[in-house]
């Protein structure tokens, strides 16, 4: 923890930054909680319908999502990108992705404010991780991962492999290959009649 905007005792602030004594800390704890619980409450959630930022986004359904810049930039190095260069992104004000819906778009926005994600019918594991994936959202990601690795099973074995290999989800693709390994007998059948059916 560094002492940059805290009043740092004579001992911690000799120390290039780094937080020594347990008052410090304590007070920097304190502060960060305090910036935590703003965002969260800060204009009501990006779930609801009143919420207002200083960019929006526009899935293919049409519907806006707001957020606020700086919070999606200290999120994705691709939306820092699209945010401090001189694309239409920047001048507008709106990030368009046609890909994908106004419910997955508001989960990733809920994300980014809270670092909590519930996964639905409108907007869920396997959709989130497309957009998590197309805006290198790590934490995002790691999450749906976790999600659908919770779900694997003979049924949905294939279609999970796909997407593992689509957007490079090694965690997905490593709990896959334990799956695979663990019930080899049953699931390789199941898999070689999927993939003949997809030639």
């Amino acid at each position: 923890m560094g002492t940059k905007g805290l009043n740092a005792c004579e001992t911690c602030s000799r120390y290039k930054g780094n937080l020594f004594c347990s008052v410090c800390v304590r007070s920097a704890v304190s502060k960060n909680v305090t910036a935590l619980r703003f965002l969260r409450e800060y204009e009501s959630s990006p779930l609801n319908k009143d919420f207002r930022g200083d960019i929006k986004f526009v899935g293919w359904d049409g519907e806006e999502v707001h957020a606020h810049k700086f919070i999606m930039v200290g999120r994705s190095m691709v939306f820092r990108s699209l945010f401090d260069s001189d694309m239409q992104e920047k001048e507008k004000g709106i990030v368009l992705c046609p890909d994908t819906s106004a419910p997955v778009l508001r989960s990733m926005v809920n994300f980014c404010y809270t670092a909590e994600i519930k996964f639905t019918e409108e907007a869920p594991a396997e959709e989130v991780l497309k957009i998590a994936h197309k805006y290198d959202m790590k934490n995002l990601k790691l999450v749906c991962e976790n999600s659908l690795i919770m779900g694997i099973s003979e049924k949905n074995v294939y279609e999970l492999v796909m997407l593992a290999q689509k957007y490079d989800a090694k965690q997905l693709d490593k709990a896959i290959a334990k799956f695979f390994k663990d019930g080899f007998d049953v699931v390789y059948p199941i898999f070689v009649q999927r993939l003949c059916s997809d030639l």
